[in-house]
């Protein structure tokens, strides 16, 4: 079993310094106020190639009546005839960058970033950023669009680059009247910590791109997943305070013409949420928010939290059933109300890419399947950083993902093709759990340091069992005489990796 080597999101790892980020919490936050930029900088033309740009032409916003009572086709599964097909945007190496540091154009550039999204004429478009390496000065924005009926993506286009500083994690939303908006961050420094929210938007489809908008001057914030629009009209932002390694949002009532922060700044919140970063955010039945995370601490599980007051207040985060790597994930809800969790199945490696099919949003899985479970290196792969969405044409599931830094790596399939898969989720034991026959069991020295009716055997605490009624309702008696998880039902599997 491989050891967790992973980025914390330059969060903090150690609780006992908890009031220590309380105050650091306070002293980056300035959360509250109302907002307003008018732009610090020109926007690239979509459809130049990618070394020329373009001043941008700007259109008026529109209002457009949304007609709420409009029949949705759900797209059920078991109308559906599997589908899966998976490719390349590009082949791996093929974009050039241009390193600032020697001023000439090569071929081994960094990919990163993506996310996918439909747009109002029914391409499949993906957005990411390039450049020589994470933060380097030449990274920019760029995306690939699939038109409807085509088999090649076309080639990538500029989006933004600011010539001067690093352009970093970004996400593309598509309003109901049809503007495009694009969040993202840049770098104004060294580091992550030093980059700064802002926003583009375009009123033809990606033709121009206007602004951007500094949606936050300070630095330590920033993004990864697409806003949610509330069933009260406002629009969740969710971001991620990157010193902290905190959620935290914006929201506007107004479509990001003014905005507020919330970065929830108490001790508790930073109990109850402290090392979860890059939530991404799904609506509830009953009107609520849910929200799953990265997590950066050393239980390695996704994190899921809810609000029922509109994003206000949350839940403390709670572990789920599938493992995290230490790397992005993300979630959709479908229009036939089930939610697919896109994630890499091991606690330690960005390897595989696999998505879980959930009935009753994020508690639980029914289903599980591997997008990518073939590694073609000897060093392991790393397929990661996934962004997922349903057509709402035909109710065709989208995933894009880095692929191995070298490319974007896009999959296609439905719910009819997921609902197949049983498998088993991965998850690692806490640091205070021994992981035995599947499961985690408190670790010991002896019988002493266990519960009653419990044994102390391999450093772990084990219940004897003669048959299934020793064991616990989730639990069947093993070959060796002692409870282990049950291993069927029609939950997937939820078990552990032994070192």
């Amino acid at each position: 079993m491989f050891r967790a080597t992973r980025r914390l999101g330059g969060g903090l790892a150690a609780f006992g310094i908890v009031w220590l980020a309380v105050w650091l919490l306070a002293a980056c936050d300035s959360s509250g106020g109302d907002s307003r930029s008018d732009g610090d900088a020109a926007a690239s033309d979509g459809d130049t190639e990618l070394d020329n740009e373009t001043e941008p032409v700007a259109d008026g916003d529109e209002e457009v009546e949304i007609d709420e009572e409009e029949e949705v086709n759900t797209f059920p599964p078991e109308s559906q005839t599997p589908l899966f097909e998976r490719g390349l945007i590009l082949p791996p190496d093929s974009l050039p960058c241009t390193p600032v540091s020697t001023g000439a154009p090569q071929n081994e550039c960094n990919h990163h970033g993506s996310v996918v999204a439909e747009l109002p004429d029914g391409a499949v478009a993906a957005l990411w950023y390039h450049g020589e390496f994470e933060k380097s000065l030449d990274s920019r924005l760029v995306w690939s669009r699939l038109a409807p009926g085509a088999s090649e993506w076309t080639w990538p286009e500029l989006v933004y680059d600011d010539p001067d500083l690093s352009e970093g994690n970004a996400t593309l939303w598509v309003h109901e009247d049809e503007t495009l908006f694009v969040f993202f961050v840049t770098i104004f420094g060294g580091g992550w910590d030093e980059a700064r929210v802002r926003l583009l938007r375009s009123h033809d489809g990606g033709e121009t791109w206007e602004g951007p908008v500094m949606l936050r001057e300070d630095y330590c914030w920033n993004i990864r997943h697409r806003p949610l629009r509330l069933v009260n009209g406002e629009l969740l932002l969710p971001l991620y305070n990157e010193c902290l390694a905190l959620p935290v949002f914006m929201r506007s009532a107004d479509d990001f013409e003014t905005w507020t922060e919330e970065g929830h700044g108490s001790g508790q919140y930073l109990l109850d949420h402290g090392g979860q970063i890059q939530p991404a955010l799904i609506h509830l039945t009953d009107g609520g928010v849910a929200a799953i995370t990265r997590d950066g601490t050393s239980f390695r599980r996704i994190r899921r939290m809810t609000s029922h007051d509109q994003g206000a207040t949350w839940t403390p985060s709670e572990l789920t059933g599938l493992p995290n790597s230490g790397t992005s994930v993300d979630w959709v809800r479908l229009l036939d109300g089930r939610v697919v969790v896109v994630f890499n199945n091991d606690p330690d490696q960005r390897f595989p890419l696999s998505v879980a099919l959930s009935r009753d949003e994020g508690r639980t899985f029914i289903a599980l399947r591997d997008l990518n479970a073939d590694c073609e290196f000897e060093g392991g792969c790393s397929w990661a950083y996934p962004s997922i969405m349903q057509s709402r044409k035909d109710g065709t599931i989208w995933v894009t993902y880095t692929h191995d830094r070298k490319t974007i790596g896009w999959v296609h399939f439905n719910e009819a093709w997921l609902a197949q898969g049983g498998g088993t989720s991965n998850i690692s034991c806490s640091p205070s759990a021994a992981c035995k026959d599947g499961g985690c069991w408190a670790t010991c020295e002896n019988d002493d340091g266990c519960e009653a009716g419990q044994v102390c055997r391999d450093r772990a605490c084990r219940t004897p069992c003669a048959d299934a009624a020793t064991c616990a309702s989730d639990q069947r008696c093993g070959e060796n005489g002692f409870c282990a998880p049950k291993v069927e039902g029609e939950r997937i599997d939820v078990l552990c990796l032994e070192e």
